[in-house]
């Protein structure tokens, strides 16, 4: 609700609904047996099918693009014997988010994920709590940046941006701690 609260002020209004299309895609494929959880790599792509037949919007193409450069990362390393193991899954999150920046346009200090992204793939080699409070502590800052430099945010005034969050960076926050809240609650398979 919050996303869809802070969204017609600094966006186009739809960000709650476009997160909760690709979450509510995930759910249904994974209930239905088609995500490939026993291969990082394949669920990685998996993942970015869902994304792609679900999400619009610069989210959505962006969540797919790194999705599907982290997916490639991991495929390319075990071609070349290494093993998927959490500093892998980390070099591949970390090349996701950097095919994210590069081809969205976006850097730190544009307003967008990208500022919860790029510090939380700075990072990713401490590991998965390091990624998700470098992301929490860029989705608080930007609610303190008078400025956006990308995005929808970049047309409005000072004045509009101050004390409100970018939703898009807020969802990013949201999917960290599912993911956090999974790897360390559940007990996963060995890779």
């Amino acid at each position: 609700p919050k996303l869809t609260e802070w969204d017609p002020i600094v966006g186009d209004g739809d960000c709650g609904i476009t997160m909760a299309r690709g979450a509510n895609e995930v759910i249904k494929r994974l209930e239905g047996g088609m995500l490939p959880l026993e291969s990082p790599s394949k669920l990685l792509a998996a993942l970015a099918d869902a994304i792609s037949a679900s999400m619009g919007g610069t989210s959505g193409i962006i969540f797919e693009l790194m999705l599907r450069k982290a997916s490639t990362y991991l495929m390319e390393a075990q071609k070349s014997g290494k093993v998927v193991d959490e500093a892998l899954l980390s070099e591949s999150f970390s090349e996701g988010v950097q095919a994210g920046s590069f081809y969205g346009g976006a850097k730190k200090g544009y307003r967008t994920m990208m500022d919860d992204l790029l510090p939380a793939s700075d990072v990713s080699a401490k590991g998965i709590k390091a990624i998700l409070f470098a992301a929490s502590e860029g989705a608080e800052s930007k609610s303190r940046m008078n400025e956006a430099l990308a995005g929808r945010s970049n047309y409005l005034s000072k004045e509009q941006l101050e004390n409100t969050p970018d939703p898009g960076a807020k969802a990013v926050s949201i999917i960290l701690t599912a993911i956090v809240s999974v790897k360390l609650f559940d007990q996963p398979k060995p890779i």
